[in-house]
């Protein structure tokens, strides 16, 4: 018999008495397949994120800009989808006990789990970057970065791919007393597609007074602005629009990984686990061909609303069905211009440039059906008042876990 004080084991996760599925993450595909579960009779369906807001991102930079209001770039996850939101962070998810951990120690318990925590661009990579770089990931990010521009004279955005060109676009268009830069070391603009699209952006940005500088590295950044690699000072408000990449491995430290993605099954089940899928950025994701899917919101809400079907049928043992994932086309929206392609068919050149905001906003629109129909769909075209936070009237369900 021990003298010393006694000691409890912490207690078991309690377990819902319905089948449980546990999405972690509140974006494109957090918020389908919440949904798509939600929709199978009998399985309680809960959203762990930090603030349980839905970001709509190609929205951003018009935010950020000053040509759209906060309202318009993010709702409550909760009324989006009816679907219950744990306000907290996941740190360790245990495929094997069926439980995600939270930043507070609670745990819940899961039959099923689908993470879709997304990515982040690598700030950091050069010197200064991460102290002195805005960044343009969330609707809070572009609200501050917002505040910088009512006082900046000059913007330098590093980084030519979608995001940097949708910023530079709609900061030169909004605020044309403001002088804009775009940096890219690579050769071309959004160097990821193809020229075609690189080519049409060039001449709207340029007609916008962009200022490009292609080819160019950017070695360090301070508090006044940046250094370039031929020794060129520019001082001005910085945004770090580079690369975005996955961290699969925070949540998944054991999982095989593609360039920081976790590499997935055909029915999205992370790849050597029984019960946890993956959706969206995080996961290396597949055609219908077997080739590789790039990182988007149109990727991710498909990814989404599968991984949350079978997420709901192995919560209550049913077959789960392959992912038939196809990339459709790619829209870059510019404001009043943008540059795209649907299929093969180029968008950008002519006149086509003005019908590429309205592809988009009908690519929104479509989203937001898809989560709870024509309603909120109208509800949250740029400019309407939207669904606002219930408030009190959200249960804590870090009380009930």
């Amino acid at each position: 018999m021990s003298d010393g004080p006694a000691t409890e084991d912490p207690p078991p996760p309690l377990h819902s008495p319905a089948p449980r599925v546990v999405v972690i993450g509140a974006g494109y595909a957090g918020s389908h397949a919440a949904v798509a579960a939600q929709r199978t009779a009998g399985v309680e369906v809960v959203v762990v994120d930090h603030d349980g807001w839905h970001g709509f991102l190609p929205r951003l930079a018009g935010v950020a800009a000053g040509r759209l209001r906060a309202s318009d770039a993010r709702s409550p996850l909760r009324e989006l989808t009816g679907v219950e939101v744990v306000h907290a962070r996941a740190v360790r998810v245990d495929d094997a006990e069926g439980r995600v951990v939270l930043d507070d120690a609670t745990t819940l318990h899961a039959d099923a789990m689908v993470i879709t925590v997304g990515s982040g661009s690598p700030a950091g990579s050069v010197t200064g970057s991460s102290a002195h770089a805005a960044t343009l990931h969330t609707p809070d990010d572009a609200l501050r970065l917002r505040r910088r521009l009512a006082r900046a004279t000059r913007l330098l955005v590093v980084g030519a791919g979608a995001t940097g060109v949708q910023l530079a676009a709609e900061a030169a268009a909004t605020r044309p007393e403001m002088d804009v830069h775009l940096i890219e070391i690579a050769g071309r603009v959004l160097p990821a597609e193809p020229p075609r699209l690189g080519d049409d952006a060039t001449r709207i940005l340029r007609r916008a007074g962009v200022r490009l500088h292609l080819g160019t590295e950017v070695v360090r950044i301070d508090r006044r602005g940046l250094r370039l690699g031929d020794g060129r000072r520019l001082d001005g408000t910085v945004v770090w629009a580079g690369g975005w990449r996955a961290r699969a491995d925070d949540l998944l430290p054991t999982a095989p990984l593609l360039d920081g993605r976790a590499v997935v099954t055909s029915d999205l089940r992370v790849s050597g686990l029984r019960r946890t899928l993956a959706a969206g950025d995080i996961a290396a994701h597949r055609d219908v061909l077997g080739r590789p899917l790039p990182m988007s919101a149109q990727i991710a809400s498909q990814a989404g609303a599968v991984a949350g079907r079978n997420a709901a049928a192995l919560a209550t043992g049913q077959r789960t069905r392959p992912a038939r994932l196809m990339e459709l086309g790619r829209l870059i929206d510019c404001g009043s211009r943008g540059v795209g392609r649907v299929g093969p068919v180029p968008l950008g050149w002519g006149p086509t440039d003005r019908l590429v905001p309205l592809f988009h906003l009908g690519i929104d629109l479509r989203h937001l059906w898809q989560l709870g129909g024509p309603l909120l769909a109208w509800a949250h075209l740029p400019g309407n008042a939207g669904p606002r936070p219930r408030g009190d009237d959200v249960p804590d369900l870090r009380a009930v876990v």
